[in-house]
């Protein structure tokens, strides 16, 4: 079973409210929510939040979602973000691999499915991705569920998804305009 888990929290250290900031009529939330439900290959899409007004914004749209903590919304670790998402599901026993997708990266150029499969056939235990520059940019996390408990070495690689990572409003008009030449 492939889960996709999305952090939601409401407060932004550089943009405030930046999960529910809207871009080509949509906000960031429901552009990370249409991106995973174009999968065919995720079984269950779970968002991870603090924020009452993105839980009553889920509730609307039917989304499940997940308490998160306080103490994991500041500058926690995402990686611990999705470990205590992952806890807190009732069946996660069989849940093999986690689909991180962060909302701030709204014009990704590479589907999920893609993504996966590229997982797959590198019989990866990890998989991230990185922009031109070979920065981590955040927008594919993809892990086997063993990867929360590091006991062994594990198989990683990354691949080249050179999408905005959405800190400024700056960035907000890079992605519209991404988004826009995507569409034509």
């Amino acid at each position: 079973m492939i889960i996709a888990i999305i952090p939601a929290k409401e407060q932004s250290t550089r943009l405030k409210n930046k999960n529910l900031i809207k871009i080509q009529g949509k906000t960031l939330l429901e552009h990370a929510i249409d991106y995973v439900q174009k999968s065919n290959f995720v079984d269950y899409l779970v968002i991870s939040t603090e924020s009452k007004k993105i839980k009553n914004f889920l509730k609307k749209l039917h989304i499940p979602f997940i308490n998160r903590p306080k103490k994991l919304c500041g500058e926690a670790p995402l990686i611990e973000v999705y470990k205590h998402a992952y806890e807190n599901i009732s069946f996660k026993s069989k849940i093999k691999v986690i689909a991180g997708v962060q909302c701030d990266h709204p014009d990704r150029n590479l589907s999920l499915d893609k993504v996966i499969n590229i997982f797959k056939k590198k019989k990866l235990d990890f998989l991230y991705s990185k922009n031109k520059l070979k920065e981590k940019n955040g927008a594919h996390y993809i892990f086997k569920k063993n990867f929360f408990y590091k006991k062994k070495r594990f198989k990683e690689d990354f691949i080249i998804d050179n999408c905005t990572n959405i800190h400024y409003r700056k960035d907000l008009i890079k992605a519209k305009k991404n988004l826009s030449l995507n569409e034509n």
